[in-house]
């Protein structure tokens, strides 16, 4: 096995120091070769390593929250229990790293390779290789942005993935066992022969996914967004698929007859249509104030104090819907905001929409028409609104800069 070799603080910033005017010049100073270093503990936090090399390198426990690492070569890397919440590591090459119970939180990912890689150094007398599997296993990878990534036959046991973007990534083979999907987006991902044996993929979006001979036994499907083909998939059969309750959908106008009442305090019951499949389904001005629910067209529907954290909007119709507080009239005063946090609002129309004081914090509005929409008073931290029309919105008392934005 390779021997690591330890560096001084000082050393280590002269070499981060050429690498910086590298990285500004072009044609001076020298990219950082921090390859088979022992860089465990060190604090590299905010730094650009674009390009930099890392082959081999310890960096267990290392801080490098917000560090840059696009473009750059940590192949075989030791990267245990690391700090790499809201890195970048676009394009990076962690072929054969481990990042076992490693912090990703809010790291970029994209187009990342985490397959095997075959790790080679020389000694006086000959050359050697090693052969490592990636592994990404207990990691935290909540809201990571793995778009792209290559993932296969990797080793993700037990790591939450909670609401992490997995676009048209690459998991064949990988072994995913009890890992939290909660709300991941993973539209286009390839899933063959991957396991998922006990994983809780609860509201995860898996539309167009590959999943020849994976394995889905016991992991849990409840809200998760399939296409109808692969329901009836043979991989899904000893899945908890629940199904939707159309008794609900049959007693619909009932049910909201009861819920207008509840929403005045005269009586009645709060409509829960949380496991009612109502695609499809025009709910233009009808009220559902409070009501908890996931749905597709609600153009000028009275949504006032409603509940949608972790709802798959995409595409959907809002315009001009009312997503404002809740202020009830009778002698039990109730007021509520619109709980909308880390619901996905890609591509959808809510031109004119009302979202007053709502809560939408970690909400996606990627792509999103906000034209002339009311947004005074939202909280929008962690919101993402890359490429949304926000012609004419109304902002006042919304802080967007902490949001992200273009």
């Amino acid at each position: 096995m390779v021997e690591l070799k330890k560096i001084s603080r000082a050393e280590l910033m002269g070499v981060i120091g050429d690498h910086m005017i590298m990285l500004e010049q072009h044609d001076s100073g020298r990219r950082a070769d921090l390859s088979f270093r022992d860089l465990s503990d060190e604090d590299l936090s905010g730094i650009n390593f674009s390009m930099a090399n890392f082959s081999g390198a310890s960096l267990q426990r290392a801080l490098m929250s917000a560090s840059n690492f696009t473009r750059a070569t940590l192949l075989g890397a030791d990267l245990r229990v690391a700090n790499l919440r809201r890195a970048n590591m676009t394009r990076c090459d962690l072929r054969g790293a481990c990042l076992r119970g490693a912090d990703l939180s809010d790291a970029v990912m994209i187009n990342a390779d985490l397959r095997e890689g075959a790790l080679s150094w020389h000694t006086a007398q000959e050359s050697q290789y090693e052969h490592r599997s990636a592994e990404i296993s207990a990691a935290v990878a909540t809201r990571a942005n793995f778009t792209g990534a290559k993932l296969s036959s990797s080793f993700i046991a037990q790591t939450d993935f909670t609401d992490a973007v997995l676009h048209n990534a690459s998991l064949i083979d990988a072994d995913m066992r009890n890992c939290l999907f909660i709300g991941a987006q993973l539209e286009g991902a390839d899933l063959s022969g991957s396991n998922l044996v006990g994983a809780n993929l609860s509201g995860a979006n898996l539309s167009g996914i590959t999943m020849k001979k994976a394995d889905f036994s016991g992991a849990n499907l409840a809200g998760a967004i399939l296409d109808p083909k692969a329901l009836a998939a043979p991989e899904l059969k000893d899945a908890n698929i629940p199904q939707p309750d159309t008794a609900i959908v049959n007693r619909l106008t009932e049910i909201l007859a009861a819920h207008r009442l509840w929403a005045r305090s005269d009586g009645g019951s709060r409509a829960d249509l949380s496991n009612a499949d109502l695609t499809g389904r025009d709910m233009a001005e009808v009220n559902l104030a409070a009501a908890v629910l996931r749905a597709t067209n609600l153009q000028q529907a009275d949504m006032r104090g409603v509940r949608m954290e972790r709802a798959t909007l995409t595409s959907a119709n809002l315009s001009g819907a009312d997503l404002g507080p809740l202020q009830s009239m009778g002698a039990t005063k109730r007021n509520w905001r619109s709980a909308l946090s880390r619901a996905r609002f890609r591509n959808a129309n809510l031109i004119g929409t009302k979202l007053t004081a709502a809560d939408l914090k970690g909400a996606s509005f990627d792509g999103t028409n906000l034209t002339g929409a009311d947004l005074s008073g939202a909280d929008v931290t962690d919101a993402s609104f890359r490429g949304a029309d926000l012609t004419g919105a109304l902002l006042v008392g919304t802080n967007m800069s902490a949001a992200y934005l273009d």
